[in-house]
């Protein structure tokens, strides 16, 4: 039984980061062919940042998940964060937002090298976590094009928030497990959003399937 759960504990240390990758690879080929309305920089540049910071987060607290997944999700959040500022055309303040965010993964790592004081870094960690995708929320609760959202990788971000939360609690790290109980939720609000808006109105024979993509 312990082997078990052992094993299954190391597949989602694998998984979780494929699947947070993939996520972020799904919403980039759909801004590269439908362009980036309705997606929130915001969350994406968010994303970049909490990238970085549990990258840190895995060195001080020695969660080798962490280190291993979040190089990888940096790269391809930074992409997609890329992609959204070129298509609304927000590059310098983009720019400007992930050199501030850049700073403050700094600081808080330098904090957390101090045993008494790694509860900042923590909170930092799980904070940024809790709210990387309101900003998403906010924007598709509100009736407007959001037709530069890929509903595949919001389906996506559903899975991985259930993996980490799980990955988490088996490792005994609430902080890895905590933004979950809000990231699960909030992905799949965004997920159902979009796919009403996915859904076209034909009058003559009623709401049709929802289109994922």
């Amino acid at each position: 039984m312990i082997i078990a759960t052992s094993t299954f504990t190391a597949s989602l240390a694998v998984v979780a980061p494929a699947i947070t990758i993939f996520q972020a690879l799904a919403q980039a080929a759909r801004i590269r062919t439908t362009g980036a309305k309705g997606v929130s920089l915001a969350t994406w540049l968010l994303s970049s940042f909490v990238a970085e910071i549990w990258f840190c987060y895995g060195f001080v607290f020695h969660v080798p998940a962490e280190i291993f997944a979040n190089l990888p999700c940096l790269i391809v959040a930074s992409t997609v964060a890329f992609l959204a500022a070129q298509s609304q055309e927000k590059m310098a303040r983009s720019l400007l937002g992930i050199g501030g965010l850049t700073m403050v993964t700094v600081v808080a790592t330098f904090v957390g090298t101090f045993h008494s004081l790694r509860w900042i870094m923590a909170t930092v960690a799980v904070c940024s976590s809790v709210v990387i995708y309101l900003p998403q929320l906010a924007l598709v609760i509100r009736p407007k094009d959001v037709s530069g959202v890929s509903a595949i990788s919001w389906a996506t971000a559903c899975v991985t928030a259930l993996c980490w939360l799980v990955y988490g609690l088996l490792i005994h790290q609430l902080a890895v497990a905590l933004p979950s109980f809000v990231m699960l939720p909030s992905a799949f609000i965004i997920l159902i959003q979009v796919m009403r808006h996915r859904i076209p109105n034909d009058p003559k024979h009623g709401l049709q399937a929802p289109i994922i993509e």
